[in-house]
């Protein structure tokens, strides 16, 4: 008999503002027995207590998988910022090559589902870099062939980072007034969002936006 009946999830990123709520919000739901956050060096985060929660240290260059190698679904919530890693090489190797190791990794073991955080706007011909990145990840993997793949959109982030960012908080007011896919959204809608599609019967790749992910955790949480 497999020591875990229920599914296995990894979730990539689990330090980051939406990584931390898909462990905390995985270890809640009742599909999963398993929840495997990939951390590059152990962490004392609050989910790290969590009852079905397993950290799994990794080098995004070399990775291996966790002991039993069996995986259902995977979270990716890998991700930097141009202020963190100006250099542009770097800035590829953590927003793209590395979320597409971890998928690689994934059909490897068993998965059948990739729940991506992508952004608003992602599209490999933007104006942007990182909306550019964005969109070459998106576009690369669904060059894998995975059987379930979302892709979340979201607009500004809202949420507990742990640290102050005057421009973003004078972002969060202005854009929390906008309408559609332009409004800022709650860091916990995204990670429920995602969650709640790797739980649907419905296969293939489906596309959430901003606007379609607001208010989430409700239905999460019923």
């Amino acid at each position: 008999m497999e020591k875990f009946m229920g599914k296995t999830a990894w979730v990539a990123g689990a330090n980051g503002l939406i990584g931390s709520h898909l462990v905390s919000l995985l270890n809640q739901h009742p599909a999963y027995e398993r929840v495997v956050a990939f951390v590059r060096s152990p962490s004392s985060a609050s989910w790290a207590k969590l009852p079905k929660v397993e950290q799994w240290p990794v080098n995004y260059r070399e990775l291996s998988a966790p002991e039993p190698k069996k995986v259902d679904d995977i979270f990716c919530a890998l991700g930097s910022t141009t202020r963190k890693t100006p250099n542009k090489e770097a800035y590829y190797e953590i927003d793209v090559t590395f979320p597409l190791n971890v998928a690689r990794l994934g059909l490897q073991n068993g998965a059948r589902y990739y729940g991506l955080v992508s952004a608003h706007g992602a599209k490999v011909k933007a104006f942007s870099y990182y909306m550019q990145m964005k969109g070459e990840l998106e576009h690369q993997l669904l060059e894998l062939n995975y059987p379930h793949i979302a892709l979340a959109r979201p607009s500004l982030l809202l949420g507990d980072r742990g640290e102050f960012r005057p421009a973003e908080k004078l972002g969060e007011v202005f854009m929390g007034i906008l309408p559609g896919n332009l409004k800022a959204i709650q860091a916990h809608d995204v990670a429920a969002a995602l969650i709640l599609e790797a739980n649907r019967s419905k296969r293939g790749t489906q596309v959430l936006n901003s606007a379609m992910m607001q208010g989430a955790i409700k239905q999460l949480e019923k």
